[in-house]
């Protein structure tokens, strides 16, 4: 027979689960800096450029977005448009030359030959499908903290300008120190050395209800 606590935390995951479903919004509706680009290494060591490049970027909002018809690219020539994906709400995702085996990661997508990221000036935006700015990085150097060295964003905020600039254009943007396969550093898929300012959703009010209730009945228990 199932005890008041366990009735209680039962109902308070039932209200916590249905309240905080998020919904899933697709790319056209998105505003600047709903996608954050947090991450990339332009210069892999112990493997080709073609193996071991990657970029990682950062859902800044509360709903599920789909990343279908997302299209990165950079000022020149190299681009390519997202299929069907879904990143979590304050999730990451993982964008990759490879399969990502040299590196130990698993990418979100793929792009393969359709973008490279040159070791001297190049770029990586993130566009609508009708070509408005979500977010851009830029930089001049590739490999600013030497061969083998993620560039991870330093400080994710609300005030994030929408183009951020990597070595040597800008500071928004710290090596990484976390230790990867063949000599490289990166965090592909987490926060790494970013640090995430983002404001935390508040617990539905009902939920608070449900806390503040099993809070009362554990010290009604210890009392008795």
């Amino acid at each position: 027979m199932a005890t008041r606590s366990t009735t209680l935390i039962a109902c308070f995951a039932l209200l916590t689960g249905a309240t905080s479903n998020a919904a899933t919004v697709g790319v056209t509706s998105l505003a600047p800096n709903s996608l954050v680009v947090t991450e990339y290494l332009a210069n892999p060591v112990g493997v080709g450029d073609a193996d071991g490049e990657y970029f990682e970027i950062y859902n800044t909002t509360g709903d599920s977005i789909d990343l279908d018809g997302l299209v990165v690219r950079d000022d020149g020539a190299n681009a390519f448009t997202v299929p069907s994906l879904v990143v979590a709400p304050y999730s990451f995702a993982v964008f990759s030359s490879s399969d990502g085996t040299s590196l130990g990661l698993i990418p979100d997508h793929v792009y393969g030959g359709s973008m490279a990221l040159t070791n001297g000036d190049d770029e990586i935006g993130l566009y609508r499908p009708d070509d408005m700015l979500i977010n851009k990085v830029a930089y001049t150097d590739g490999d600013g903290f030497g061969a083998g060295i993620a560039h991870e964003l330093d400080l994710l905020h609300a005030n994030l300008p929408a183009v951020t600039g990597g070595p040597a254009l800008g500071g928004d943007f710290i090596a990484a120190t976390s230790a990867l396969p063949l000599g490289n550093f990166g965090s592909p898929g987490s926060a790494g050395g970013t640090r995430i300012e983002i404001a935390a959703v508040p617990l539905p009010a009902g939920a608070w209800l449900f806390v503040s209730a099993l809070s009362a009945f554990g010290w009604i228990r210890h009392r008795k």
